[in-house]
C-alpha cells in the first residue's frame, strides 16, 4: 500500500512495557426480590386495550400501567436515587413481574387465552406527594387463541 493511500489518523505506536496490574472498581446494585414482591402486591394497576381482527385472527393490543409506591425511607436523594433508577431499568425480576401482570390483565380483557406476547416495557422513578414510586408501562400485542363468549350486557 503506497504511503499516500493510507487512511488519515494516528499510526502505529510502540509502548515501553504494559502495566503488570490493572485496577477497576465497579458498583453492583440489585433489588431485594422479597421486598419487591411485597411492593408489587400493593401496586396500582390500570389497563386498557381491545381486540382487532387482522388476517382472520383476533389480535389484542393494550397497555398496562403500574405504579409501585416505595417506602418513604427508600430515597434520600443523590447517588442512591440514581442507583435505584438504574437498577429498576435493568432488573430482570422487576421487568418479568411487570410483564406477568400485563399478561394477566391482557388475557382478562381479550376474552380468551393469548399466544406469544410481544411487549415493550418502560420504567423509571416518579415523584409523588408523600414518597417516590416506580412507574412501569407495558405495551402488549398478542394473538387471541380461543375466543370465549362474553356475557351480553342488558
Amino acid at each position: 500500500m503506497p504511503l499516500r493511500a493510507r487512511l488519515p489518523g494516528p499510526g502505529l505506536a510502540k509502548i515501553e512495557c504494559p502495566p503488570l496490574l490493572q485496577r477497576r472498581r465497579i458498583e453492583l446494585v440489585a433489588c431485594s426480590a422479597g421486598r419487591l414482591c411485597a411492593l408489587f402486591d400493593h401496586a396500582d394497576v390500570v389497563s386498557e386495550g381491545n381486540t382487532r381482527s387482522e388476517g382472520g385472527a383476533l389480535v389484542y393490543y393494550g397497555s398496562t400501567s403500574l405504579l409501585v409506591a416505595l417506602p418513604p425511607d427508600t430515597l434520600r436523594g443523590g447517588p442512591l436515587e440514581q442507583a435505584l433508577d438504574r437498577a429498576i431499568a435493568l432488573d430482570p425480576h422487576l421487568r418479568l413481574r411487570a410483564l406477568r401482570v400485563a399478561q394477566r390483565e391482557a388475557a382478562a380483557r381479550a376474552g380468551g387465552p393469548l399466544g406469544p406476547l410481544q411487549a415493550e416495557i418502560r420504567c423509571g422513578l416518579t415523584p409523588r406527594a408523600s414518597a417516590a414510586a416506580i412507574a412501569l408501562t407495558v405495551d402488549v400485542a398478542a394473538r387471541v387463541l380461543v375466543r370465549t363468549a362474553r356475557p351480553s350486557r342488558a
